[in-house]
């Protein structure tokens, strides 16, 4: 049956700090309860924080960027943290060191702009399995034809079809989640191709509200949609997050969660470790 939770119940709140004008930390809509499932834990994950490679000023004078964001993540009971920079993984193994030997899971990511019909402003988190490393991102980059001297550049446009696109990541072993794409208007009349044409069930927004959007769009639909921070100064890590259940922690469990409809993995992609803890 549907959880009798409202859709307010479901939003965690924080204050923050005044460089975020959000309280929003993450949201989804209710979902069919099956109780013949898994017993299912709860993670506290922001699968959106950037570092110096691209958008990031997380460095402060003399303080060494990635053992501080892992420091902070863990204060501020983060299991599961991100690293998505546009067009680069530079800082990837740097933050993996650090966090070894530490609670917080880091899952390699970058992020990457394309184009949807008229669309030409769809933003892409791409979430990869923990084996991956800097240089591994780099080769993804190049099978999508990004030219190096665009690394680190957030306005560059990729010009490959999206069907090319998604079935690179696809072929990698990765996630692709649309991010923010209801921050405005001419991003918001791609979501409509995204769900129905591609399958997306699972978003991260940059405003509650658009929670309406989607419950009057696919009344009957399932989605998941969470509010990750897109944090790029130490201060805005874990200021949005999401509370994610899995059966367990692990790469696998999470791309399940956040499948497409009608997605079928590739078996060239069965490289991801079998779970995401730093105990592997």
């Amino acid at each position: 049956m549907v959880s009798k939770k409202k859709l307010s119940d479901l939003v965690e709140k924080e204050e923050v700090g005044k460089d975020s004008p959000f309280e929003i930390q993450g949201f989804e809509l209710p979902v069919e309860e099956d109780k013949g499932k898994v017993r299912q834990k709860t993670y506290v994950m922001d699968l959106r924080v950037h570092s110096p490679a691209s958008l990031g000023y997380l460095g402060i004078g003399g303080i060494d960027t990635a053992p501080a964001l892992i420091r902070l993540a863990r204060v501020k009971g983060i299991d599961v943290i991100a690293v998505t920079d546009f067009y680069s993984g530079h800082y990837i193994d740097r933050i993996l060191a650090a966090a070894k030997e530490t609670t917080v899971t880091v899952i390699p990511g970058v992020v990457i702009r394309c184009r949807v019909k008229d669309c030409d402003d769809v933003t892409l988190s791409c979430l990869f399995p923990p084996t991956f490393t800097s240089e591994k991102i780099q080769e993804f980059l190049l099978a999508l034809e990004i030219p190096t001297s665009s690394f680190g550049d957030k306005d560059h446009l990729l010009e490959l079809s999206f069907e090319k696109i998604l079935e690179t990541i696809d072929l990698y072993g990765g996630i692709a989640m649309p991010s923010r794409m209801d921050k405005t208007p001419h991003r918001m009349k791609a979501i409509p191709v995204l769900v129905d044409t591609y399958g997306f069930r699972t978003f991260d927004l940059a405003y509650q509200d658009s929670v309406k959007f989607f419950k009057k769009s696919w009344p009957r639909g399932k989605f998941h949609l969470f509010s990750f921070s897109s944090a790029y100064a130490l201060a805005q890590v874990g200021s949005r997050i999401a509370r994610i259940k899995l059966p367990e922690l692990s790469f696998s469990a999470l791309r399940q969660l956040m499948v497409r409809d009608g997605q079928t993995f590739v078996e060239q992609a069965k490289i991801e470790a079998p779970g995401i803890g730093n105990t592997l």
